[in-house]
């Protein structure tokens, strides 16, 4: 077993909280382990003017943590999965899911409105693909402009009345402690979540057995199913932070409820799914919906 372990981390507020979690599990599962955290400032930290939609599916808020590990100035990185791309560095393994949060979206407004009570032609700040086609599926008579920053930074856009309102990831409003109205969450089948919304994920590299021999103690494996199933769904489809993607998938009993949507620039319209399989091959399963929406839209 390790003795001292290195966590990469981004540097606000939410990260910090988010890597103070998988510190206190790591601690509570390894007697005398030592912990510490290598702040880390990445491309997506550094641009906060740059839509999100600019970087593609780059891993801007991934990367910079990537190389402290393959540098080995790091042992392991905390990220939220939704921001790690379908393919990164080879040398790099998705090692433990150790937990994952509410995974709806939040509409933030100043008097916690429900999104059928914003006024027409209410301004809407997302830097989010799949928000934004979901909400004017909703609502086609709002308008959307771009917003970047952290959650503190967005939600005080709104109060200070840059925006009408933004929409946020319930889980990270949580996680720093914010207070939800029932009113403000959307329902899963008014707006599904970005892949892996809401989970964490530990990074490591391949190479280091015991450090995975240790994360594989303190993964989830429901979580890890759920979230392979939704990430699968996406790499087939491709898009991520250039195009709508979005999927969840809902464990009930022996089968999965799978929501989804997605959409390319040749496509007619958006495609929006919910359907259900059984939990086996689930994996295979996301793979084959995706290639039918895409064949479909190919014809």
């Amino acid at each position: 077993m390790r003795s001292r372990l290195t966590i990469a981390t981004r540097g606000s507020k939410l990260a910090l909280y988010q890597s103070e979690l998988v510190k206190a599990l790591l601690l509570k599962n390894f007697d005398g382990l030592e912990v510490e955290f290598l702040e880390v400032t990445t491309r997506g930290d550094v641009d906060q003017k740059t839509p999100l939609s600019a970087f593609g599916n780059s891993g801007v808020f991934v990367k910079g943590l990537e190389e402290k590990l393959l540098s080995g100035e790091a042992d392991l990185a905390v990220h939220s999965l939704k921001d790690v791309p379908s393919d990164f560095h080879p040398e790099l393994v998705l090692a433990a899911f150790p937990e994952r949060e509410d995974a709806r979206d939040v509409l933030i407004t100043k008097n916690n409105c429900h999104w059928t009570e914003l006024r027409e032609g209410s301004v809407v700040g997302t830097s989010s693909p799949a928000r934004k086609e979901q909400l004017k599926l909703l609502r086609p008579d709002l308008i959307f402009k771009d917003i970047r920053g952290n959650v503190d930074t967005r939600v005080q856009k709104v109060m200070d009345g840059e925006y009408d309102a933004t929409i946020l990831a319930a889980a990270g409003l949580k996680r720093l402690g914010y207070s939800i109205a029932d009113e403000s969450y959307f329902s899963l089948d008014e707006a599904v979540p970005s892949p892996g919304q809401g989970a964490l994920v530990i990074q490591s590299r391949k190479s280091d057995l015991k450090l995975l021999g240790m994360l594989a103690q303190i993964n989830d494996s429901e979580i890890e199913k759920q979230v392979s199933f939704e990430r699968r769904f996406m790499k087939t489809i491709g898009g991520g932070c250039r195009f709508p993607v979005a999927a969840y998938a809902e464990f009930e009993a022996e089968k999965v409820v799978f929501r989804a949507i997605a959409h390319k620039p040749h496509w007619p319209k958006i495609e929006k799914v919910k359907v259900e399989f059984l939990g086996k091959d689930m994996d295979l399963q996301a793979e084959e919906l995706a290639k039918q929406l895409l064949a479909k839209n190919e014809e």
